[in-house]
């Protein structure tokens, strides 16, 4: 479903819009340009992504605003430049420059506070797993959009396989039910997008522009004007002299759906307070000498239960050179360990070991590692160097095909931290988000800003 013209006509040029592409498609360049501009450089993803569970640290937080300028690949940005600038351009025009970025970066903050306050369903071992991109603030300019210009017609196209389908709906026919199938893939625990960021920046959007947009209408629309017109303000075809806002049927669905993500919220906040579960995040670094060296670098999240250290769940690891060193020093036992409670020394490794729910023969591991473990047997720091086989998988069974030398890799360790620690203030803050959305709602408040 891809939008077109909004047919809404601007007071004045859009020029932070415009601004806001710009500098996200360089920074795209300048980040992507060693992959020849076809992925984000991993340097960058592990440096400036948000991450959840570095919400701990002051760094975390500041993830949320440097993430907001980082793109994953080439559709990822220009799907997400083209949406704001359909619906961005507009909004910017009747609110101005300053309200605009305000909007656009407080979606953005609590979109990535909703993205955290929702671990509990979208899957706990997301904490660890990079989020990127501007659409969680693009989709709080597509809630402000709907909530000054319900209504108004717009051009769409829908793709039947590769045969486009095209014509003209109403906007707010298409932005709720954009605003639905993020909600109820949300819930779904589909992978790869963060939903429920795109989810909290809408419902941020639309309340926003409640405070943001008072008074608008009134400057830019005065009541003299509309009496030596004779039939509409010339210039605004679009614009009704009383504005209706959104219809009934359009407010009740975007009341049940935002009353379904509260739930969903409180839901999350209780299961935090409530879990017995603790978390582990290391960073590991490794230098890989294949043909040439390369060097790799992720953050890597373990969740164990407080009581029993032996039961842990490891959050999905992309980066291939990494995942397979982490791997080996996982169930080789060095990660976890409760033998080596409070050993700070050398460990050495020479033999085969098997790696679990894969039909594959045991991999050879030779390691040499400097390490420190905490009381609980967690590896708190580590450096050294290993090689392994290397297994290359066919359907549902792998074979050992050449090793891989790690020249030197280094490995830290931090916690353990809450899931409550992690998630409580996010939770709140997008709790109150979605409950002032929702009394605007039911109060009918939104129509004080709405010029259609």
């Amino acid at each position: 479903m891809i939008p077109g013209e909004t047919f809404v006509k601007g007071t004045k040029r859009a020029y932070a819009t415009y601004f806001l592409i710009v500098i996200n498609t360089v920074i795209y360049l300048l980040t992507s340009y060693n992959s020849y501009f076809l992925q984000i450089s991993q340097k960058y993803l592990w440096e400036y992504s948000f991450v959840p569970v570095y919400l701990t640290s002051l760094d975390g937080w500041l993830r949320i605003f440097t993430s907001m300028f980082l793109h994953g690949y080439p559709l990822h940005i220009l799907f997400n430049m083209y949406f704001l600038y359909v619906f961005g351009k507009a909004v910017e025009s009747y609110i101005g420059a300053r309200r605009y970025l305000l909007l656009y970066f407080f979606s953005g903050f609590i979109a990535s506070m909703t993205h955290s306050a929702m671990t509990f369903f979208s899957g706990v071992e997301n904490l660890g797993i990079p989020a990127l991109g501007a659409s969680g603030a693009i989709s709080g300019v597509i809630g402000s959009f709907l909530a000054l210009f319900p209504g108004t017609r717009m051009s769409i196209c829908f793709f039947f396989f590769i045969i486009p389908l095209c014509g003209i709906i109403s906007s707010t026919y298409f932005i709720i039910f954009w605003f639905a199938l993020q909600v109820i893939y949300g819930y779904l625990q589909l992978g790869g997008v963060a939903f429920f960021a795109h989810v909290g920046g809408f419902l941020a959007g639309f309340f926003t522009t409640v405070l943001l947009a008072r008074g608008v209408k009134e400057t830019l629309f005065p009541d003299f004007l509309y009496q030596i017109t004779s039939f509409n303000y010339t210039g605004y075809p679009w614009y009704t002299y009383k504005p209706r806002g959104l219809g009934t049927v359009a407010r009740f669905i975007l009341i049940i759906l935002t009353l379904i993500v509260a739930i969903g919220e409180v839901i999350s906040i209780y299961s935090a307070t409530t879990t017995s579960h603790d978390i582990y995040y290391f960073t590991l670094k490794a230098d890989l000498a294949q043909g040439s060296s390369i060097y790799s670098s992720e953050a890597i999240v373990v969740i164990l239960h407080s009581q029993a250290t032996s039961s842990y769940l490891v959050a999905p690891i992309a980066d291939d050179i990494i995942r397979i060193l982490f791997n080996r020093l996982f169930y080789a036992g060095y990660i976890v360990n409760q033998s080596l409670k409070n050993y700070i020394g050398t460990v050495y490794f020479n033999g085969l070991i098997t790696i679990p729910n894969l039909r594959a023969p045991p991999v050879q591991l030779n390691l040499l590692m400097n390490a420190s473990y905490n009381s609980n047997g967690i590896l708190v720091s580590g450096e050294g160097r290993a090689t392994t086989d290397l297994l290359i998988c066919k359907g549902s069974f792998c074979e050992i095909q050449g090793k891989w030398v790690y020249n030197l890799f280094t490995i830290s360790g931090v916690g353990p931290v809450s899931i409550s620690e992690i998630i409580y203030i996010p939770a709140i803050l997008s709790i109150i988000v979605t409950f002032a959305a929702f009394f605007v709602l039911i109060l009918k408040i939104d129509r004080e800003v709405s010029l259609t």
